[in-house]
């Protein structure tokens, strides 16, 4: 009964990224793209710069580099690891084209929300600013019902790809080690515990630390085994490019089903990845210090790029590794054995666990301070510590949810997500241009 309810998933998850999600991403995109002229590569410099920048301290605040940490830390887990493995069993190598090309329009789509989320964002009770999609989508669109929708949607999100996905990415190469899974639950949930109850201001210092010191020693891990196999990398290469518009019939014997298969995956794992569109970053950004809306778009735009750096190095290490094709692995087993095979030590298989177990914590609790801020707005500060709580407590249950259907329902939930959010940004866009333009010059 699982696998058919799995598999119908699958299929409507499949419909409606290559016949909805795709064609809205694609042309509203390309739509910004062309109005914006072009921002996401004009103005990264700028992103980049205001990164650092030491803005004057605000009460309930937090710096730029907490709020893209805090953003990050919701990107970088499983999506950029395990998800990499999955995007290569069920799209080939050509689906990191495609995560390339969703990296880059969802990057305008980023820089829209994260202004939009700016310029509506409000002081809540505590004197935090609290923004995000239901924020611009209440007062700017004027439409409270798809406001909560989004934050519906935000919620279960959350606890399916932000919590149960992560925590059940982690599991898999450890209880294969022989470590309890009960232990490791109960190892995340005390954490998670310790940080989500600390509020924001803790999330962002635990995030703007461990985020940078673990992304950091997995790159040059990636970079490690990546100069080893120099030979592969042209092959390698090949595989991604020829894999991306080769009409290949694969499992279904219909022509052409292995490119629409590449096309589907590398969408849905690259808005897992970057989370580009789906509004958790206007989410989490609306507490920064910084003061015009433009500069924190343009700071937005730099997590896709960190992201999908990560993404390409962990797609090479298991091409030139051969673990797609070799290790007879699925997900992060896939990952463990190919960081293992190229450093040529059980290393490997510890940094990458290490790196996930790591990045998965601090997916979670971005995508448990997203589902407060969406709690906050459907039921009051109240109901979002009352939240806090069960989230945490749903954190074992990750251990032993089975992993398919669990890709099925996240990627469904954050399908839904980003198009409720997008509707926002295609009613707003004008106004964001218009901004945007007046003060193009002036950045």
């Amino acid at each position: 009964m699982s696998n058919v309810v799995d598999h119908l998933l699958a299929l409507f998850n499949q419909h409606l990224t290559l016949y909805i999600i795709i064609p809205l991403v694609f042309l509203f995109g390309i739509y910004l793209t062309i109005r914006l002229r072009a921002i996401q590569i004009m103005k990264i410099k700028v992103g980049i710069r205001h990164l650092f920048l030491k803005e004057e301290k605000e009460k309930g605040s937090i710096s730029n580099f907490q709020a893209i940490s805090t953003v990050l830390a919701g990107n970088l887990g499983t999506g950029n690891i395990s998800g990499m493995a999955v995007a290569l069993t069920f799209g080939g190598p050509g689906a990191l084209f495609w995560m390339w090309i969703m990296g880059f329009l969802g990057a305008i789509l980023k820089y829209s929300g994260c202004f939009l989320g700016f310029q509506y964002r409000i002081r809540n009770e505590e004197n935090e600013y609290v923004g995000g999609p239901m924020y611009y989508l209440s007062k700017g669109v004027k439409s409270k019902l798809l406001a909560i929708f989004f934050s519906i949607f935000c919620i279960f999100t959350a606890i399916t790809a932000g919590n149960l996905v992560q925590v059940n990415s982690v599991v898999l190469p450890l209880t294969a080690m022989g470590v309890s899974p009960w232990i490791l639950g109960l190892v995340m949930t005390v954490i998670i515990a310790v940080v989500i109850l600390g509020g924001t201001l803790r999330f962002a210092r635990f995030a703007e630390v461990v985020v940078p010191f673990m992304a950091v020693i997995y790159i040059l891990a990636a970079l490690y085994i990546i100069g080893i196999y120099y030979d592969r990398i042209g092959f390698a290469f090949a595989q991604i490019f020829i894999g991306a518009f080769k009409p290949v019939s694969v499992g279904s014997g219909l022509l052409g089903y292995g490119f629409l298969m590449a096309i589907s995956n590398g969408f849905q794992r690259g808005i897992f990845a970057t989370d580009a569109g789906v509004g958790i970053a206007p989410i989490l950004q609306s507490g920064a210090r910084e003061k015009k809306p433009i500069l924190e778009g343009f700071v937005a735009m730099t997590a896709p790029l960190f992201v999908l750096i990560i993404c390409t190095l962990t797609i090479l290490v298991l091409l030139v590794t051969k673990a797609n094709t070799d290790s007879g692995l699925e997900s992060t087993n896939m990952c463990a054995w190919a960081f293992t095979q190229g450093l040529g030590s059980v290393l490997g298989k510890y940094i990458t666990i290490i790196s996930l177990f790591f990045f998965a914590i601090t997916t979670v609790l971005a995508w448990s301070t997203a589902a407060n801020k969406a709690v906050e707005y459907l039921f009051g500060l109240k109901a979002e510590k009352w939240f806090s709580y069960l989230f945490i407590l749903i954190v074992p249950i990750g251990a032993f949810i089975d992993i398919r259907m669990l890709w099925s329902v996240a990627d469904l939930c954050m399908g839904l997500m980003l198009l409720s959010n997008l509707v926002g940004l295609l009613i707003l866009s004008k106004s964001v241009i218009h901004t945007t333009l007046k003060s193009y010059n002036a950045h």
